[in-house]
């Protein structure tokens, strides 16, 4: 193992995201909550951009202010982007599939 530190966070977001993911899925698709945006007409990858640019948004504030914030940190706040940017990822490659699929 090259970094233990790096490791050990990805253990630690991996835990994050399923700790939250019971608070806001369904048991038949885990990712429910990230594809509600799809019923208005918007791919789950573009609506979880935005829940990233409202993260960024609040980071940036939260540096610029040098403040722990009220109810996430910093360090939570980083985490929960990297989490964003996976499930953006794996929502990608699904919206990708299905355009694949609708031209064969």
């Amino acid at each position: 193992m090259r970094n233990p530190r790096f490791h050990k966070l990805l253990d630690e977001i991996k835990e994050l995201h399923d700790k939250k993911n019971t608070d806001y899925a369904v048991d038949k698709d885990p990712f429910s909550n990230f594809r509600e945006c799809e019923k208005i007409g918007i791919p789950a990858y573009k609506g979880i951009m935005v829940r990233m640019s409202d993260k960024w948004s609040r980071l940036c504030n939260l540096i610029s202010k040098d403040s722990e914030g009220n109810y996430e940190s910093i360090e939570d706040t980083f985490k929960d982007l990297a989490v964003y940017s996976l499930i953006a990822y794996l929502m990608y490659q699904d919206n990708k599939g299905r355009k694949q699929n609708k031209t064969k």
